[in-house]
């Protein structure tokens, strides 16, 4: 249990999108972010074991963007993160020891289940991510969010645009496509296939 301690508030933005980011050049890397904080998404996510890119891209974007890490599965990857200056952490687990080694960033602990999800948010998330997200189907999408409501609640996994917009109908707080931002979209000489993506999942426009 969390006990009597602040629980980190976790802010998505506008759009209520996580994007995770590939690997590639970090030059690419920055171009692309920029085509992404132009069209409003600014919440952003590398590996646990990429943390070293964190600093660069904080060093261009400073609080214009969020720049989280995960697939941090042990309590001292999450010490790690945070001193790599992770603004958000993410574990797909329901870890309490990774929540108590995020030091007041905002941790997203993961989970399928209601139970599991519950257990995640009362050992101190600030948010739990249902992950993978589509291996119940829409049913699920349209009843979680409001079975486990106040929990705010984020759908990971591979999502269609359609399903997204399920989710965040349905009460979810925000929502996490997997491969959204590709290689190819990020190396592609103009970005016009980024701006295009980008732009497609601008939710609630």
């Amino acid at each position: 249990m969390m006990g009597s301690m602040a629980r980190a508030e976790l802010e998505l933005g506008l759009h209520r999108v996580v994007l995770s980011l590939p690997a590639v050049d970090p030059d690419d890397l920055i171009a692309a972010c920029e085509v992404l904080w132009q069209e409003g998404h600014r919440v952003w996510s590398l590996p646990a074991d990429r943390l070293d890119e964190v600093a660069g891209l904080r060093s261009v974007f400073g609080r214009r963007a969020r720049i989280g890490v995960h697939n941090i599965v042990a309590p001292e990857a999450a010490a790690e993160a945070v001193e790599a200056g992770a603004a958000m952490l993410a574990c797909p687990v329901a870890d309490a020891e990774v929540a108590a080694a995020a030091g007041g960033v905002p941790v997203i602990l993961g989970g399928l289940t209601p139970s599991e999800l519950q257990a995640g948010y009362r050992a101190g998330a600030s948010a739990v991510q249902v992950i993978p997200c589509e291996a119940f189907g829409s049913a699920y999408a349209r009843t979680l969010p409001e079975l486990l409501a106040p929990v705010p609640v984020l759908a990971a996994g591979r999502l269609e645009h359609y399903q997204a917009d399920l989710w965040l109908a349905s009460g979810a707080l925000g929502v996490w496509p997997s491969d959204l931002v590709t290689i190819d979209l990020i190396v592609d000489a103009d970005l016009d296939g980024l701006r295009a993506v980008a732009q497609a999942w601008r939710l609630g426009d």
